[in-house]
This record gives C-alpha cells, sequence and structure tokens, in this order.
C-alpha cells in the first residue's frame, strides 16, 4: 500500500472515530470525548492536505506508475498544466471537496471552543449536533474517495501519459475546477448546520449558515462566471451560457444558495423564516449533489461529462452507469439518503410548529408592506429554481434549447424584478405610485417584446429586459444613494448586497441584449471572395495549412463597415499530431458596445492548385456583453464586500479609516 492509498484508507477510520466521540460527549459531555473528537477532525484535515500535496508532487514529476496521473499528464506538458491534472477527472475533485469540506468543519470547532464560555446551552448543544452532522456527510463523501482512488497503481505501466485534454489546456483550467470544488465541500457544513437546526433548538446555525452560505455563494458565482468566459472566449462556442445540463445543474444550487440568504436576513432581524430557512440550507448540499450526478452520471447528455453516456435513453444510460461505476452508485445513495433525512425531519418540524397567526391587512400599503413583498420575493425565487430543475428533468432524454428556458423564466424574473422595487423604493416612494410604475414596466416590456418579437429569434429578450432593468437599477441606485453620507462601515456594509443586486440586474440584461440582438451568419467564401454577413463586408484574404507537430489552418480575413477597415484578422483551427480531433482558435476583439467574433468551420486547400482554396467563416456581433461581465464583477465584488465588513479584522480596519 503506497503513501496515497494509506491517507485515503486512513480517512474513514478518522472520522468513525469522531462520530464516536462526539456521539459519547453529546450523550454525557464528557469533556475527554470532545478533545478526541476535536483531534481526530484535525488529523482528518492534516491527512486530507497531505493526500493532496502528495497528488500535486505526483503530477510535478510525472509519475506514470499512478494511474491517474497517466491519465492526465504527459511529460511535454508545461507545469500549469501538469498541476491542473490534479482536478482534471473525478478522483482528484472529490479529493478538493472532502478536503475543503474538513476546512469548514474544522473552523467551526475552533470557533466553537473560542465561543464556548459566551454560548448558552440551547447553542452549544446545536453546535454539537451540527458537528456529528456534517463529519457524518464527510464519512460518506471519504468512502464514495475509496472507489476513485487517485492513487490507484497504473498495470501495466505505461511508456507515456495521456497529456490533458486539449480544450482544457487554457488558463482557466488551474483556477475555475478547484473554485468549484472548494465551494461543493462549503455545502457540506450548510447541510449539517440546517438539519441541526430543526433537530435541536438554539440559534447558533443562523450565524454558521450565513458564513458558508456567503462563501458558497461567492464562490460559485465567480466559479459560473469564469466557466462562462472560459466557454465564450477559449472553446469557441459563440456564447457564455447554452442551458447545457451541466451548466444549468450548477446554476440550481446557486439559486437556492440566494434564496436562503435573503431568507437569513429576515431570520437574524425578526426571527422568520425558522422552517424554511433551515430547509433551504439543506436544500445547497442536495444540488450540490444532484449537479454531481448529472455531471459524473452520464445520464444527461453533455459536454460536460465525466463519463461517456451509454444506451438509447436516459434509464439505460442510468442502470448502466450504476452497475458499472461504485462512485456514482455512492453519490445516488448519498443523496438518497440526505433527501430522506431532510423530508423526515422537514414533516417533523412542520408538524410541531405554531401555526402563524394571520395579518389583517386592510388597504394596499399593508398589502404590499416589506414583509409581505420580501415574501413574495424569496417565493418568486423558489418559483424560478422550481422551473429551472423541472426544464432540465424534462431534457434528460434530448437537449432542450435555449429558448424553451428563456420563455418559461422571463415572467417569473419580471415578478421578480417588481417585488424587488416595491420593497426597495417604499421607504421613498408610495406603494401606489410604485405599483403603478411596475405595471407601467410591464406594458412597456410587453410592448417592446413585441415590437422586436419577428427581427430575429430571441430578440423579445432585449426589449423585454430592458424596461424591468431600468425600474430595478433605479431602485437598487436610489439604495446606494441614501448611506453616502454614513459613516465608511455602515455604509460599505449596506452597500455590499445592493451592489450584488445590481450586479445581477446587469447580467440579467446583458443575457437579453448579448442572445436577443446578437448577428449571426455563417458563410462560405473562396480566396479573394468577398460578401456581405452581419453587418459587415466579408473578405477572405488567404487560407493557410501551417503542417507540423501541431497541425494548423488558417483563415485570414478582414470586415469592412462601407470603406472603413473594422477587422484585418485570421482565425484558425489546430489538432495535434496524435489526434484527429480539431480545436478551434477563435478571433476575438471587445469593444464596449460589442464584440466582434469569428470562427473557422471548415477549409478546403486544392494541393494541386486547380482550384482556389475555400473557407467556411460565422461571423457574429454580439451587443451589449460588457453588461454581462461588468455585472459579474459587481456580484462577486458585492458579496466579498458583504464578507468583508462582517468580518472582525475588517470591521476593524474599516472604522479607522473612516475616522
Amino acid at each position: 500500500m503506497n503513501p496515497g492509498d494509506l491517507l485515503l484508507h486512513l480517512n474513514p477510520l478518522l472520522l468513525l472515530a469522531s462520530l464516536a466521540a462526539g456521539a459519547l460527549h453529546l450523550r454525557d459531555g464528557d469533556a475527554e470525548k470532545r478533545l478526541l473528537q476535536r483531534v481526530s477532525l484535525g488529523l482528518l484535515l492534516g491527512s486530507l492536505t497531505a493526500s493532496l500535496l502528495l497528488l500535486g508532487s505526483y503530477f510535478y514529476r510525472t509519475a506514470l506508475e499512478f494511474e491517474y496521473v497517466a491519465d492526465y499528464s504527459a511529460l511535454e506538458l508545461p507545469l500549469r498544466y501538469k498541476l491542473a491534472g490534479v482536478w482534471a477527472g473525478r478522483d482528484g475533485t472529490l479529493l478538493i471537496w472532502c478536503w475543503a469540506a474538513a476546512l469548514a468543519l474544522n473552523w467551526e470547532l475552533w470557533r466553537g471552543a473560542m465561543a464556548d464560555g459566551a454560548r448558552r446551552r440551547g447553542d452549544a448543544h446545536q453546535h454539537r449536533v451540527f458537528v456529528l452532522f456534517a463529519s457524518g456527510i464527510l464519512l460518506a463523501l471519504a468512502a464514495i474517495q475509496l472507489a476513485i482512488n487517485p492513487f490507484t497503481l497504473s498495470d501495466p505501466l505505461p511508456t507515456a501519459g495521456r497529456g490533458l485534454n486539449p480544450l482544457l489546456q487554457s488558463p482557466w483550467m488551474t483556477i475555475h475546477p478547484p473554485i468549484v470544488f472548494i465551494a461543493y465541500g462549503f455545502a457540506v457544513p450548510l447541510y449539517a448546520v440546517g438539519l441541526a437546526a430543526l433537530v435541536a433548538r438554539g440559534d447558533a446555525w443562523l450565524d454558521v449558515g450565513r458564513r458558508w452560505a456567503r462563501w458558497f455563494w461567492l464562490l460559485t458565482a465567480s466559479a459560473l462566471t469564469m466557466g462562462g468566459y472560459w466557454a465564450y472566449t477559449t472553446l469557441g462556442w459563440g456564447g457564455f451560457w447554452a442551458w447545457d445540463p451541466v451548466e444549468t445543474s450548477g446554476l440550481l444550487p446557486w439559486l437556492v444558495g440566494t434564496t436562503f440568504l435573503h431568507t437569513a436576513v429576515m431570520g437574524k432581524r425578526k426571527r422568520h423564516y425558522a422552517l424554511l430557512g433551515p430547509l433551504l440550507a439543506m436544500m445547497v448540499l442536495l444540488l450540490v449533489l444532484f449537479e454531481s450526478f448529472v455531471t459524473r452520471g452520464g445520464i444527461w447528455l453533455s459536454v460536460h461529462a465525466f463519463l461517456p453516456s451509454q444506451g438509447e435513453n436516459a434509464a439505460q444510460r442510468f442502470m448502466s452507469i450504476i452497475d458499472n461505476d461504485a462512485s456514482v452508485k455512492g453519490l445516488v445513495l448519498l443523496l438518497s439518503s440526505c433527501l430522506v433525512a431532510t423530508g423526515f425531519v422537514t414533516a417533523r418540524a412542520y408538524s410541531r410548529a405554531p401555526s402563524p397567526e394571520p395579518r389583517q391587512r386592510e388597504n394596499l400599503e399593508e398589502w404590499l408592506d416589506e414583509d409581505t413583498t420580501f415574501f413574495g420575493a424569496i417565493y418568486t425565487q423558489l418559483l424560478i429554481l422550481t422551473v429551472t430543475l423541472v426544464l432540465l428533468l424534462m431534457g434528460v432524454n434530448g437537449y432542450l434549447p435555449g429558448f424553451v428556458f428563456e420563455s418559461r423564466l422571463a415572467l417569473f424574473v419580471a415578478l421578480l424584478a417588481a417585488f424587488f422595487t416595491i420593497y426597495t423604493l417604499q421607504r421613498w416612494h408610495p406603494v401606489r405610485q410604485l405599483l403603478g410604475w411596475c405595471v407601467a414596466a410591464a406594458v412597456a416590456s410587453a410592448i417592446l417584446g413585441l415590437l422586436l418579437l419577428d427581427a430575429r429569434p430571441g430578440s423579445w429578450m432585449a426589449g423585454a429586459a430592458l424596461p424591468w432593468a431600468a425600474l430595478a437599477g433605479y431602485a437598487a441606485l436610489r439604495y446606494l444613494w441614501s448611506f453616502r453620507g454614513k459613516p465608511l462601515l455602515p455604509r460599505l456594509r449596506a452597500w455590499g448586497p445592493y451592489i450584488a443586486h445590481l450586479g445581477i440586474i446587469l447580467v440579467a440584461l446583458g443575457y437579453g441584449v448579448s442572445y436577443g440582438l446578437d448577428q449571426v451568419e455563417t458563410i462560405e467564401l473562396e480566396e479573394g471572395g468577398s460578401t456581405e454577413a452581419a453587418g459587415f463586408t466579408v473578405t477572405l484574404d488567404d487560407v493557410i495549412m501551417r503542417p507540423g507537430e501541431e497541425n494548423r489552418l488558417e483563415a485570414q480575413f478582414r470586415l469592412h463597415r462601407g470603406e472603413r477597415l473594422v477587422v484585418d484578422g485570421t482565425a484558425a483551427r489546430i489538432n495535434t499530431a496524435d489526434t484527429a480531433e480539431w480545436r478551434t482558435l477563435i478571433y476575438l476583439e471587445h469593444h464596449l458596445d460589442r464584440d466582434i467574433y469569428v470562427t473557422l468551420d471548415e477549409v478546403w486547400i486544392d494541393t494541386e492548385g486547380d482550384e482556389p482554396s475555400r473557407a467556411t467563416l460565422t461571423v457574429r456581433q454580439i451587443p451589449g456583453i460588457m453588461l454581462v461581465w461588468t455585472g459579474a464583477l459587481l456580484t462577486t465584488g458585492g458579496m466579498a464586500l458583504t464578507i468583508f465588513t462582517d468580518w472582525a479584522p475588517g470591521k476593524r480596519w474599516l472604522r479607522k479609516v473612516g475616522k
């Protein structure tokens, strides 16, 4: 047994020791048992850290005696891509997932030890229950890790590594996957704290849940942004979002995390959503496990899937994977167990919860007060989550085009914008006036959408989105402006969430404009030929084949608008000598108002020189795309600011600077 093997088999034993010690401490309060629990979990974090460092060292030296290294590395790879092999497959990514969960759990143990003297009895009991639940989930993940062990030896020993898929040889590969799986790890304490909140009384869960939900939300939003930009600029898809099953399933945990953070606001402020809040916290991990199943199971047909799809339909693919892959079987069992536990505990808590007293509402202001509009926004978010999940499930036997999602979700997004506007602005404007603004926005949205409906497929989105984005954007900016004279710390604490809201508004508007008003046209040209496409005069100057270790086909082209030269560029396709798969190298030019995006699709070269060479190009003008990237930066920046202003050293520094 090699050192890595030993470490991975040690992890379940450490978790079993932690669970036993924690259960005994919960029963009799023995301090020695508590110490044993902490030591076991500390050793677990050390073991997982050592495993990751060891695996990284094997990739660094291309240790082909390990099957996982041979599958995802090669001697000739640059160092950054060798190290990226650590998370290029299921084996390494699950290890990162377990490490991040262990890090979060040890952090909460350390915070719990620091706060023990100040804890109320109920909070201390709830904290111990939380640690037990988190340890149990980690034990399940550690057991699954044994089925996909990255330290399995190669048999027979290969003479060369297979290398990293050329599509993955991008700078984004070095950062995007680790962020995803660190976020997955932070979903573990979220589930455990939600379960503990419904099983054991106390208020400790809310601070723990908000802390890890914020980090999960920030990392997931960052990963979605990076993944979108990677697809847009590197993979040559021509879009940042395709409603691919893996993309869509990755959005679901972020959506439910967003809803949980909103319930946590009212949970902290008014003790509302005592049942819904914990349930949403648990749903984050449930949807993370579901996303992992979508990605790893091969049931959905996706360009992201780890495993090849098999069989003619989803049921056949599911049974084939379950029969042949122990790790996917483990994920399904873990997801099923968590679903059962969630359903049982939630039903039990609901049956014991006191019935709420009905509110008496006599006028419009009482029907649309802050509590009601906040409630409406939360449940609209849940409707968006539900519709997205249902459409994803409907697409299991075939790809659903983007317009299916867009047309089904548009109404709920508009409703959410209306609730956000009324909730935010009612301190400055009468509710009746705000309701009138929302009706006007709905009418303008319908008119603009209908006017653009026949322009090109999806163009209605740009018109429909603009009035709602303007109204919701005004609400966010008005709120930010109201805090302009406050001291630095309270000002930034208030600004953080609304900067994130403003970013989401810009992303939604950018989506509608970029996908609704883009101009896309595919043309075939001979060398020296010109034609009109996507608002340009396109001239193909030359088609070149550059042979070598990396075969390269190039199309040199020019784009004119009238007499003005707009672009003089090159689009290409390449493949390496040992593979028949061609990759697209796009030509991309960023502008504030639009992007110009050209791809080379096909090439015909007459080697005998009897006929001119030809090429097929796809030319795109994509307006408003900078709204998406600007909005994404504001979204993540707003959450980072929120985390920083709630961090004790951050508070101290801002108070000092703000004097």
